[in-house]
């Protein structure tokens, strides 16, 4: 575990914290690397969705990078969070691909996988490097017109307008350049329903980006590795045979 600079300044964007990425290293040369975007409502990191997951893609014979975006904290403000997270994670996909990774994935869980689909759905930084090659969404906040409104809130603060909560709404902004995506969420989640997948698959399948879209019957929010789970555990699995197929493991 080795804490990589972010920022070598003060970042952009709202001073709500200070953000951080922090490496767990494969034990064997690695042709990828992925980013970790843990949820809580960008009001907190959830550690289940942050350490446990790093540690097991290091099993996989890849890089992984826990990044700890700025969030908002305690209840919703009227001032607004974004677009801080989203120049964190930017930032970060660009400091993994300096440090030599030839892909980079970014995996992103509740509301972290609002912020990945958001990312990778930017027509900002498409040039930059700040583009990931791959993305995995867990039960993934993609609908902000309604679907999750304390993420909504917190991100856009409580005067946030129709319009902006629309622009962030990830499934009205994919193209053709949207990269390969695994999604995975579970169809009794009563905390971010399980249309925020489906809508932002349907857009994927318009698009006509490559796509895997798993659906398991039961699971509570928030599961992480969803360890001891009767269904929604097959996902790491999936997901590592998934990501193989992307480039992603030991390097040759």
């Amino acid at each position: 575990m080795i804490d990589i600079p972010l920022w070598s300044a003060a970042p952009p964007g709202p001073a709500t914290g200070t953000p951080s990425l922090t490496l767990y290293g494969a034990d064997i040369p690695a042709s990828g690397a992925v980013v970790v975007c843990p949820g809580g409502g960008y009001a907190r990191l959830a550690e289940n969705e942050s350490t446990d997951v790093a540690r097991w893609l290091v099993t996989l014979g890849v890089d992984a990078y826990v990044l700890r975006y700025r969030v908002a904290g305690g209840e919703p403000s009227r001032e607004p969070l974004h677009p801080a997270p989203l120049h964190d994670l930017r930032q970060a996909v660009n400091v993994v691909r300096e440090r030599g990774a030839t892909r980079v994935a970014v995996m992103g869980f509740s509301a972290g996988g609002h912020l990945a689909a958001t990312l990778a759905t930017s027509k900002e930084g498409s040039n930059d490097g700040g583009r990931p090659d791959a993305v995995v969404l867990g039960y993934p906040v993609i609908d902000l017109t309604g679907a999750h409104s304390s993420s909504r809130y917190r991100l856009l603060g409580t005067d946030g307008s129709e319009e902006q909560a629309t622009a962030l709404s990830a499934h009205l902004n994919v193209t053709a350049e949207m990269p390969p995506t695994f999604l995975w969420h579970t169809a009794n989640d009563n905390v971010v329903p399980v249309d925020n997948s489906l809508l932002f698959a349907a857009a994927l399948a318009r698009a006509g980006t490559p796509f895997e879209l798993h659906v398991f019957p039961e699971g509570k929010h928030g599961l992480g590795l969803a360890q001891g789970e009767p269904s929604a555990s097959a996902w790491p699995g999936l997901c590592a045979t998934w990501l193989a197929a992307q480039g992603f493991g030991p390097r040759p």
